[in-house]
């Protein structure tokens, strides 16, 4: 699936990893996960891989079937991600 086919990005205000994933948890509360992706291009790699994992824990006890797909501004993100288990993650 490209980025176009999905209805909105969720962008975290916050610059704090803690702080940012809260944000995402109340904003996948209120939408589809099928329909929405997380755009972390305004953090950096450390923040984002931290985001990345606090979500796909919620993702994974709320919504066990859901698939969330995020974009970054580089795909070196994928490289430390590998050594995680976020199978509920896809990057576009």
């Amino acid at each position: 699936m490209s980025n176009t086919n999905l209805k909105k990005f969720i962008c975290p205000v916050s610059s704090n990893p803690i702080l940012a994933a809260e944000e995402i948890k109340k904003k996948l509360k209120k939408v589809e996960v099928d329909n929405s992706g997380l755009d972390l291009s305004g953090m950096n790699l450390f923040d984002a891989v931290k985001v990345l994992v606090l979500t796909s824990s919620y993702l994974y006890k709320k919504f066990p079937a859901q698939t969330l797909k995020f974009k970054f501004v580089s795909a070196e993100i994928k490289n430390v991600l590998a050594s995680f288990s976020l199978t509920n993650l896809e990057m576009v």
